[in-house]
């Protein structure tokens, strides 16, 4: 079921430009993209929320248009609208509007926007959607899921310096955005909660004929907005020597991260191709928090059409969540402790709570360029599961799923027009 709200927007937003454009002389311009993909890997439980031995389509569809109106050579308009899985809930897709934005620049140095714009966290943020415009068939999701969200509704500052065959641009950025957090337990199954939150950031993006860099700082401030809020921490309580158990302590009404990201892509002689990109994320005010560091190294060959390549990717949780994550992993008492299974399930819920992450994987595939608006793509990806993910919905009532390998094989046909 769609949600009617996003529907309204993005259908108000498009009759409104296009009314808007055809009095503009007509300077308006529109796309078309989407993705078919379809993956299914070598195991029973799901593995990124969507991904198991079944097969999926759910992981990696999209469907969008984007319309694009010019007013003025000042003054122009964008929206774009998307039919994606939905973030909000299990096996259901949503309609949004990701973007609907109006653009003033003043000359070829300034530029202000203003309403729901993708925050240029990623290399590919602003591409991120269009599956056409990159040859890896998923963009690395140690990396590209280090952010509370990529999408806010605020302010956008931008300084443009030409410096010889480069282009040098600053980008200050604030906003807010509603956010749903996905929260799986192995006694509970799968629940979402809704919060709201509030980014600002600098980034700062060289663009040359052969070569991009950015950098970024961000930081959020998270508010809870239902009854589901945050835990500061756990205590441990004593039962006897050597037994014990956590209990939540503390109640923070805002958490908040600071997020730093570094991208290089880089062409090659030979038609050879690196990119890169790493991100910190750093929480604070609660230890069940993704405190995070992840990234990725792609090489890319293009061969006319064809455009093999192999992406590492790695992403580990660090400092007090992922020392408070291992320790109620450990927990549970004996049998012979008064309630032992109602403690011993509060520890489950308890682990399962912490986003941890100790995982890295190996992807190795490739591009076919039908035409130069379409391509195929094909991937192999083996992730090793350390300590833990929450990427992966561990069995119910069983151990988190650890020490294992997770095979995901995908293929996926995109287009842009």
């Amino acid at each position: 079921m769609t949600d009617p709200q996003p529907w309204r927007l993005a259908t108000a937003c498009l009759l409104t430009l296009a009314a808007m454009g055809a009095q503009a002389q007509q300077k308006m311009s529109y796309s078309l993209f989407g993705t078919v993909g379809a993956a299914v890997s070598n195991k029973d439980y799901k593995f990124q929320r969507a991904i198991d031995s079944d097969g999926t389509f759910s992981r990696d569809s999209v469907l969008g248009a984007q319309l694009d109106v010019q007013f003025t050579p000042e003054w122009s308009a964008t929206v774009q609208a998307k039919a994606a899985p939905s973030m909000r809930r299990d096996s259901r897709w949503d309609l949004n509007a990701s973007w609907a934005f109006v653009s003033w620049r003043p000359n070829n140095e300034w530029l202000v926007r203003a309403g729901k714009l993708r925050i240029p966290l990623y290399l590919a943020s602003e591409n991120l959607d269009v599956g056409q415009s990159y040859d890896l068939a998923r963009l690395p999701t140690d990396m590209y899921s280090i952010a509370p969200t990529t999408d806010v509704i605020g302010l956008f500052l931008t300084r443009n310096w030409v410096l010889g065959d480069a282009d040098l641009s600053l980008d200050a950025y604030t906003g807010g955005a509603r956010i749903w957090n996905r929260f799986y337990t192995r006694d509970t199954g799968a629940s979402y909660s809704e919060f709201s939150t509030r980014v600002s950031g600098v980034v700062l993006t060289w663009r040359g004929d052969e070569t991009t860099l950015r950098m970024g700082w961000h930081h959020a401030a998270t508010q809870p907005r239902g009854p589901n809020g945050f835990i500061s921490t756990a205590r441990y309580n004593v039962v006897m020597p050597g037994v014990g158990y956590y209990t939540p302590e503390g109640s923070p009404s805002e958490i908040s991260n600071d997020i730093i990201t570094v991208g290089v892509d880089q062409q090659l002689p030979g038609n050879w191709r690196v990119m890169a990109e790493v991100g910190r994320n750093v929480q604070h005010k609660t230890d069940f928090g993704a405190n995070t560091l992840g990234g990725y190294v792609a090489v890319l060959k293009n061969l006319d059409r064809w455009t093999p390549y192999v992406v590492v990717s790695a992403l580990k949780s660090l400092g007090a969540p992922k020392r408070l994550q291992e320790a109620l992993s450990q927990s549970s008492v004996p049998a012979f402790i008064p309630q032992a299974d109602v403690i011993n399930a509060g520890q489950r819920m308890l682990a399962d709570a912490v986003p941890f992450y100790d995982q890295h994987s190996l992807a190795l595939g490739t591009s076919f360029s039908l035409t130069p608006r379409s391509k195929i793509k094909a991937e192999w990806l083996r992730t090793w599961v350390d300590k833990g993910s929450i990427m992966i919905d561990s069995p119910a009532f069983g151990a988190s799923v650890s020490d294992e390998t997770v095979d995901v094989f995908s293929l996926s046909y995109s287009f842009a027009f």
